[in-house]
């Protein structure tokens, strides 16, 4: 017969469980065996509808003790007999109070309750910020010293608030905090972007090596969009400036006392080059072109796009031959210092002459010639790959930078030359050999 938990104790049966976990123990109030199943049937529907079973649930079983016997269930033989409509109503109730104590038996299903991961085991192979940074200045030997040190002051920096961990645990969340951290500490954000660029830099180094096979914890992670960035940055002088730049009392002192100075704004106005590269010069680099174009070399430079020949134009290079042909090797006098650069000095004295010229926009420096240039060029037309190659840009088109060679030193020149013969207009009052 049918396989539900009834037990006969002494003349009487009882109905013995566990539902829900709990145990369930009710006496059917009966010695048939017939009424028995169908009293538990009843009970074990009620039990399973969380509903208190009382003595008036079964009173239907009662009031019909003597028609238990004119249907039949046994599930174990799929015997399924009834007499007559009510009869056949009373065993599909039957069935289905049996299928509900299957559903009630049934193992409750496991509930997962998530666990967070636990933190992975350092990999004792797995190398420390500091370790990875070494390795990159041991394989990026062209970096210059002011670089190192900013490379160095950075990781440094985020080694200590992380409590110095092994880059494989270094997390998107843990840039994050550090990002934070630099905001409260007063850095602006183009500093804090500028630190997020070594880190990413740094890891993909390690990436790229096989130091690492995670992701760049600091990929996507700037707060400044390229469009951002770009208004943010150093100003280009107007014209005007540019006039009242040299025709400033300051510069006229300079081109007396101090020679070094002047002569690098004299350069940065007409090569567009960077401070460190017209202030680390030597006196190698000024070469000459078979078609006798004065040149300069630059052998070091923040990119590799800034490895370039750039041309002088002779008016200007006539006011600085003098100069030029009194060293042996070093051009100028100024020398790295607290890792900032040969130009820090330089620069610092340029504020001044900004200030002694009544320049009061903001923003204005040293780089600011360089930015200048490069607009007059942009302004009379001259080509991108000109300009490019000048200024020392990366041209970041497959046809020009892959399919395309070197545009040689003459040829630049003679492109270039009529912009800087307008840039000249505007200061030659300020540039006689006699005051200069």
């Amino acid at each position: 017969m049918l396989g539900l938990p009834i037990y006969l104790v002494g003349s009487t049966y009882y109905l013995h469980t566990r539902i829900g976990g709990k145990q369930v123990k009710k006496s059917l109030r009966t010695s048939y065996k017939r009424v028995a199943i169908i009293r538990a049937v009843t009970l074990l529907n009620s039990l399973t509808m969380n509903k208190k079973p009382t003595i008036g649930d079964f009173a239907h079983v009662l009031n019909r003790s003597s028609d238990v016997d004119k249907y039949e269930l046994d599930l174990s033989r799929n015997i399924f007999k009834a007499d007559g409509p009510e009869d056949h109503a009373r065993l599909m109730e039957a069935l289905g109070a049996v299928q509900m104590l299957q559903q009630a038996q049934a193992p409750a299903p496991q509930v997962q309750v998530p666990v967070q991961a636990p933190a992975p085991a350092d990999d004792p192979t797995a190398l420390k910020l500091g370790e990875l940074l070494e390795k990159f200045f041991l394989l990026r030997k062209q970096l210059t010293q002011a670089t190192a040190i900013s490379y160095r002051n950075c990781i440094t920096e985020l080694a200590k608030f992380l409590k110095n961990p092994a880059i494989t645990r270094i997390t998107p969340s843990d840039i994050t905090r550090y990002q934070e951290f630099l905001a409260e500490k007063g850095n602006s954000v183009r500093t804090i972007d500028n630190k997020i660029s070594v880190i990413r830099a740094l890891y993909n180094f390690a990436k790229k090596q096989g130091y690492t096979r995670a992701d760049n914890p600091a990929e996507d992670r700037g707060l400044l969009t390229k469009k951002q960035r770009s208004k943010g940055g150093y100003a280009i002088f107007e014209k005007e400036e540019i006039e009242a730049l040299f025709r400033s009392q300051f510069f006229k002192e300079q081109k007396k006392k101090d020679k070094d100075y002047t002569t690098a704004v004299i350069l940065g106005l007409f090569t567009g080059c960077r401070i460190g590269e017209i202030t680390s010069l030597k006196k190698d680099q000024f070469k000459l072109s078979p078609n006798g174009v004065n040149y300069i070399t630059i052998r070091d430079s923040k990119t590799f796009a800034g490895i370039r020949e750039v041309p002088i134009h002779p008016l200007v290079f006539n006011r600085i031959e003098e100069f030029i042909n009194s060293k042996t090797d070093k051009i100028f006098k100024y020398i790295e210092k607290d890792g900032k650069g040969t130009g820090n000095a330089v620069g610092k004295k340029f504020a001044r002459n900004i200030d002694s010229a009544g320049i009061t926009r903001e923003k204005l420096v040293f780089h600011s010639l360089r930015k200048f240039v490069n607009n007059e060029l942009m302004k009379n037309k001259v080509s991108l790959e000109h300009r490019c190659q000048f200024i020392g840009h990366e041209l970041d088109n497959v046809n020009v930078s892959i399919y395309t060679e070197t545009i040689n030193i003459d040829e630049v020149a003679e492109t270039v030359f009529p912009t800087l013969e307008k840039i000249y207009d505007l200061v030659k009052a300020s540039l006689y050999r006699t005051e200069f």
